[in-house]
């Protein structure tokens, strides 16, 4: 694509600083569609590149994550069992 000016060559003389609006237009050499031309290879999953990468650290990452896990869902859940002893214990006092 090429830059179609809107300025004659006797205005653009006369202008000092350089003008930045141009409107861009496709040219007869251009080919209308530029991904007809590529290859038609299919890329790699990226999931696939970085398992492979990261195999090694994956089993000890698995077991600290579920380390973590099961720490913020027994700190989740203490405040709602505590909860629930107390009034299970309000109802059989009164």
């Amino acid at each position: 694509m090429k830059p179609t000016p809107q300025l004659t060559r006797n205005q653009h003389a006369a202008r000092s600083s350089l003008l930045t609006d141009y409107s861009f237009q496709a040219t007869v050499e251009a080919p209308a569609n530029t991904a007809a031309a590529l290859p038609a290879t299919k890329p790699r999953a990226f999931y696939k590149m970085s398992s492979e990468f990261f195999e090694a650290e994956t089993h000890l990452d698995y077991i600290a994550e579920l380390f973590f896990f099961i720490l913020i869902t027994g700190i989740a859940a203490w405040p709602v069992m505590s909860m629930l002893a107390c009034l299970a214990w309000m109802k059989i006092v009164f």
